[in-house]
C-alpha cells in the first residue's frame, strides 16, 4: 500500500491505545502559513514513523505466526516421524549437555602446558624414566660423597691422634734414656765416693731401661705403621672422592640439560604434566568427537524438518528439547503467544497514531481551504520521500 493510500485510505479504528500522542493546535497560530505547514509536516512525520513501525511489526508478527504454525506441524506429525525427530532431539540434548559440562569444567592444564607436552609426547615417557634414573643416581652419588667425606674426616682425626702419639713416644723414650743416664751417674758416684757395691743397681737400671725402650719402640713402630696405613687410605679416599665428584658433576650437567629440554625441575613434575596431558588429550578428543556428532545431529534435524516442510527449521536447533518434552513445548508456545500479543498492542498503538495524525492533516486542509493547494503540495512532496 502506498503512502498516499495510507494517508487517505479507509480508517482502521484501533480497539485500544497503549499510549496517546496529543496533536494540539491550541498553542499554535494556525493562521501563520509557516507554523501551519510545520504542524502538518509534524503530523506527516508521525504517520511515516508509525507506518514504518507497522511494517516492522507486521514482519515480526508474520515470523512469530510462522513459528506457531511450525509448532503445530511438528505436533501433528505421524507417530513414526515424530519418534524419529524426538530421538534426534534427545541426541542433541545429550551432546549439548556434554558441551556445557566440558566448557564449565576447569581444564587440567593450560594451553601453553598442553602445547609443550604435545610437542614432546612421543619421548615424554622415556624422559621420565631417564630423569628418574639420573635423579636416583644423583642421590646415590651424593650419599657416596657424604660417606667419603665422613670417612676422610675420621681418618684425619685419627692421623692427628697417631701423629701426637708418635711425638709422645719419642718424648717418653728420651725421658727414659735421660732417667737411665741419671741413674747410672748416681750409681757411679755412689760407687766412687762411697765405695758402695752398685752392680745390682746397674743391672736393674739397664734391664728396666731396656724393657722400657723395647716397649716404647714396639709402640712407636705400631704408630708408624698405622700412620702409613692411614695416609695410604686417606690418599685412596681422595682419589675415590675425585672420581665420584667427576661423576657427580657429569650427572648434574646431564640433569640440567634434561630439565632444560623438558622445561621442568624434576622427574615428578614431568610425570605429573604427562599424566595430566594424557587425560586432557583424551578429554579434548572426546570433546571434538562430541562437537562433530553435534554438527551431524543438528544437520540431520534440519534435513528432517525441511523434509517435513517446516518453514523455520533453524529455530528448532536451539529449542530442540521442546520436540520431545511437552513441558518445553508448552513454554515455547506460551512465549510465542505472549510475543504475538505484545506485537498486536504495538500494532494497534501505531495504527491509532497514524489515524489521528491523518485526521489532523485532513482537518487542517478542511479548515483552511485557502491553503489547501499549498498543504496538498506539502503532503505530496512528503509522500514521495
Amino acid at each position: 500500500m502506498g503512502f498516499w493510500n495510507k494517508l487517505f485510505g479507509k480508517k482502521n479504528t484501533s480497539e485500544s491505545a497503549w499510549d496517546e500522542v496529543a496533536n494540539s493546535r491550541d498553542t499554535i497560530n494556525m493562521n501563520d502559513p509557516y507554523l501551519r505547514e510545520q504542524y502538518v509536516i509534524s503530523c506527516l512525520e508521525q504517520m511515516k514513523d508509525a507506518s514504518d513501525e507497522i511494517d516492522r511489526i507486521n514482519d515480526e508478527y508474520a515470523i512469530v505466526t510462522s513459528y506457531l504454525t511450525d509448532m503445530e506441524e511438528i505436533e501433528a506429525l505421524p507417530a513414526e516421524d515424530k519418534a524419529d525427530l524426538e530421538k534426534i532431539a534427545r541426541n542433541i540434548h545429550d551432546l549439548r549437555k556434554y558441551h556445557e559440562k566440558y566448557v564449565q569444567t576447569p581444564s587440567l592444564m593450560t594451553d601453553k602446558e598442553y602445547d609443550k607436552m604435545e610437542a614432546i609426547a612421543s619421548e615424554a615417557q622415556e624422559g621420565i624414566e631417564k630423569l628418574t634414573r639420573e635423579e636416583d643416581y644423583k642421590a646415590k652419588v651424593k650419599s657416596d660423597l657424604a660417606r667419603i667425606d665422613t670417612e676422610r674426616t675420621a681418618y684425619d682425626m685419627r692421623h692427628r691422634e697417631v701423629s701426637r702419639d708418635l711425638e709422645n713416644s719419642r718424648g717418653v723414650a728420651i725421658i727414659a734414656m735421660v732417667a737411665a743416664a741419671v741413674l747410672v751417674v748416681i750409681l757411679f758416684m755412689l760407687q766412687v765416693f762411697l765405695k758402695l757395691d752398685v752392680a745390682i743397681g746397674y743391672y736393674i737400671t739397664v734391664g728396666i731401661t731396656a724393657v722400657a725402650i723395647t716397649l716404647i719402640y714396639i709402640k712407636y713402630t705400631d704408630f708408624v705403621r698405622e700412620k702409613k696405613k692411614i695416609e695410604s687410605t686417606a690418599n685412596s679416599l681422595i682419589l675415590l672422592e675425585n672420581k665420584v665428584k667427576i661423576r657427580y658433576v657429569n650427572n648434574k650437567n646431564l640433569l640440567d640439560y634434561l630439565y632444560t629440554k623438558y622445561q621442568v625441575s624434576s622427574a615428578a613434575e614431568l610425570k605429573d604434566l604427562y599424566t595430566r596431558y594424557l587425560k586432557e588429550r583424551e578429554n579434548r578428543r572426546s570433546f571434538e568427537k562430541n562437537e562433530a556428532a553435534y554438527e551431524t545431529e543438528t544437520a540431520k534435524l534440519l534435513r528432517r524438518l525441511r523434509a517435513m516442510r517446516i518453514k523455520d527449521p533453524d529455530v528448532w536447533v536451539h529449542q530442540s528439547d521442546a520436540i520431545y518434552d511437552n513441558r518445553e513445548m508448552v513454554e515455547v508456545r506460551h512465549n510465542l503467544i505472549g510475543r504475538r500479543q505484545k506485537l498486536r498492542k504495538q500494532l494497534e498503538y501505531n495504527q491509532e497514531i497514524a489515524s489521528e495524525a491523518r485526521d489532523e492533516v485532513k482537518d487542517v486542509i478542511r479548515r483552511y481551504p485557502e491553503a489547501a493547494d499549498s498543504l496538498m503540495e506539502t503532503v505530496n512532496k512528503y509522500g514521495q520521500h
